[in-house]
């Protein structure tokens, strides 16, 4: 009777320290996530200073992916989306020309057209920008966006020619207001177009370039002159 007593005894302690491992464990695991996620939130404010660091260094691109950032929020906002997913949808406006880092700046501020291995270049800006941030797991709707915001409604964009409901729509947002920027912009190709001009071109490429329901609501987005949203 002792013997299964003291049996019993060393079961239950046994147990507890089992338990007590375990709970340890999992505060350290929560502990590791925590860290990890910090790490990655730093590595993503880095890149969005290294963003902001080589645009600034370009009279032409200085504050467009800024100001891209900044519409495609309030966009986002407009159409309903969450802060959250709105911020998202602001960040990776902030990044979405950051592969530009590996095209040569002859290319980037040639001043006349460019020919069609320069555009192959170019073209591969995306992938190369989604494949930085690819690493940020939390950031895998971001990471899309860039990859696609080239994409165009009847299929002709780049790099995967997605059409119509198959691109992301926050790759869809953010194309509106890349557009819009990029028009409305000196480039060292052509001057810039006078808002209203910019915004007609805008609307003529409803359907078959952009999201026309996108394209309707940055309309009445501009229109209405809401302020910026906090990024």
């Amino acid at each position: 009777m002792a013997g299964a007593v003291e049996t019993s005894e060393d079961l239950r302690l046994a147990y507890t320290r089992l338990r007590a491992a375990y709970q340890q464990s999992l505060r350290y695991a929560c502990d590791l996530k925590s860290i990890h996620d910090r790490l990655q939130r730093a590595f993503l404010q880095s890149l969005l200073g290294l963003a902001n660091a080589l645009e600034a260094k370009d009279p032409y691109t200085r504050g467009h992916s800024e100001r891209v950032a900044g519409l495609a929020q309030r966009l986002a906002c407009r159409l309903g989306f969450s802060p959250s997913e709105a911020r998202v949808i602001a960040q990776a406006g902030l990044l979405h020309d950051l592969g530009k880092i590996g095209i040569p700046e002859s290319v980037l501020r040639k001043p006349g057209p460019l020919t069609g291995e320069e555009w192959a270049l170019m073209r591969e800006h995306p992938v190369v920008g989604a494949r930085i941030v690819a690493p940020l797991e939390f950031f895998s709707d971001g990471a899309l966006i860039i990859r696609h915001h080239h994409e165009r409604q009847d299929g002709s964009g780049y790099p995967a020619g997605l059409a119509g409901g198959a691109i992301p729509l926050g790759a869809r947002i953010v194309a509106v207001a890349d557009v819009y920027d990029a028009l409305t912009s000196e480039r060292p190709y052509r001057r810039s177009l006078e808002r209203m001009e910019a915004l007609r071109r805008i609307e003529a490429a409803a359907e078959r370039l952009l999201d026309a329901g996108i394209v309707s609501a940055f309309l009445r987005l501009v229109t209405d002159g809401c302020p910026d949203a906090p990024l």
